[in-house]
């Protein structure tokens, strides 16, 4: 099947899956923005429209970024992104096939950009030696960059993970050059944060994006999206009913200082209850309604603590409504 060029123009791309659009991945792209001006020539992203790991080992990939989030982050870096859809058959490509394609789809391309560990084709075969080789014999210039260090250690998607692993949001936001979010559906919750005096949402994550530890943070929620027609009569399981007037479109797109728990409850968890990390419980500050079946993303900000178990309702409470005043006090 014949390639229609993606562009004639005269060009310069950085390649990568770049999930999390991090500061190492940032300045990869700038590089490539910086040649391709030097050049006079169209600098562009190419990735994939999802992660490779999401074809050969869905169950453990831990992403930093929704697919449409990291082309969203990579349009506001370089503002033209050729995305390639990763199939088997593309999986497959030896590394000059890949290469091939990719000249067919940018034919006027004058230099690559990737990072000195980047691998392409089938097995990973194709390393920075064979694409030097082959970018001589084509006129294009291939620009190995290398890995971003940042206080004394590379940058990378495994290092944010696992920052975020122990619940260091605000060191993973340096990395980022943003605070990281999830994004979930409210669902019902058991109700307890109600009769306990603090209405929490108890928001479902897609469990590809959740990585982080069984702490509470403070954050940022902002709701989006409308409830379906046959919830409108219905209430959040957490959120109570006195608000039930308000429905969750009235405060589309509103921002609220949250308090955020991520984790089964140990108060209320059996001790040999596994760690369950998409189960977050968000109480939004000085909202009033439902947002049952809304949408929430979440930003989070600070660590506040770790779970953990109360000796007594009193205790938790008064631990709780602390949480509350220090996100409302210093958010």
């Amino acid at each position: 099947m014949e390639i229609k060029p993606y562009t004639q123009d005269a060009c310069v791309c950085a390649i990568g899956v770049f999930d999390g659009v991090h500061l190492g991945h940032q300045a990869l792209l700038n590089a490539a923005i910086a040649d391709a001006s030097e050049r006079g020539a169209q600098p562009l992203a190419v990735t994939f429209d999802r992660d490779p790991d999401e074809l050969f080992c869905p169950d453990k990939v831990h992403k930093l970024l929704t697919n449409q989030e990291r082309l969203e982050q990579l349009k506001q870096v370089i503002p033209d992104v050729l995305v390639l859809p990763f199939t088997r058959e593309l999986a497959s490509l030896e590394w000059q096939k890949f290469l091939e394609m990719l000249l067919a789809l940018l034919p006027s391309l004058k230099a690559i950009h990737v990072g000195e560990n980047f691998h392409c084709g089938a097995r990973a075969a194709g390393g920075i030696n064979e694409i030097f080789s082959w970018g001589a014999e084509q006129g294009i210039e291939v620009r190995p960059q290398p890995l971003f260090v940042f206080e004394g250690a590379t940058v990378s998607a495994t290092r944010i993970r696992t920052l975020l692993a122990e619940g260091e949001v605000k060191k993973a936001a340096e990395l980022l050059t943003r605070p990281f979010s999830l994004t979930g559906k409210v669902v019902t919750g058991a109700g307890r944060g109600h009769s306990l005096g603090f209405a929490t949402a108890n928001v479902e994550v897609d469990g590809s994006s959740a990585m982080m530890g069984p702490y509470v943070y403070a954050a940022y929620a902002l709701q989006g999206g409308e409830r379906s027609e046959e919830n409108n009569g219905e209430h959040s399981g957490e959120h109570s009913s006195e608000h039930s007037g308000k429905h969750s479109g009235e405060h589309s797109g509103k921002r609220y200082k949250a308090a955020v728990s991520i984790g089964n409850p140990p108060t209320y968890s059996p001790e040999t209850q596994e760690f369950n990390p998409f189960l977050l419980e968000a109480h939004l500050i000085d909202f009033e309604g439902s947002i049952y079946c809304s949408e929430l993303r979440l930003e989070f900000v600070e660590k506040l603590r770790p779970m953990q178990r109360f000796v007594s309702t009193d205790e938790l409470i008064s631990t709780v409504k602390k949480n509350i005043s220090w996100v409302r006090n210093n958010l």
